[in-house]
C-alpha cells in the first residue's frame, strides 16, 4: 500500500466481515483509522470509511503530485509569424 501512495497511486482498502464479526463493525472502523495514522506522512483519507453491506471501504490519496515524467505531455501552442 505505501508503495502505491509514494508512486503518486489512490489506494481502496476493503475489510471483509465474516460470520460474527458482522456484529462488531466498530473493530474493522478502530482499524482503519489506525491504519489511516499510520499512512499520514505519505497520504490522507480522501474517502472516509463507510459500512457497505458485509464490507467496509475506505480510499487513501497521495499527498504529493505524481512526478512530472508520469503525467500526459500538454499540447504547447508554437507562434508562427505572417
Amino acid at each position: 500500500m505505501v508503495r502505491f501512495l509514494k508512486a503518486g497511486d489512490k489506494v481502496k482498502i476493503t475489510i471483509m466481515f465474516r460470520g460474527r464479526e458482522q456484529s462488531r463493525p466498530e473493530l474493522g472502523l478502530r482499524l482503519l483509522n489506525k491504519l489511516a495514522e499510520d499512512v499520514g506522512e505519505i497520504g490522507f483519507v480522501e474517502s472516509s470509511p463507510k459500512q457497505d453491506g458485509r464490507n467496509m471501504l475506505m480510499v487513501l490519496a497521495p499527498l504529493r503530485k505524481r512526478a512530472a515524467g508520469d503525467r500526459p505531455a500538454e499540447a504547447t501552442e508554437v507562434e508562427t509569424e505572417d
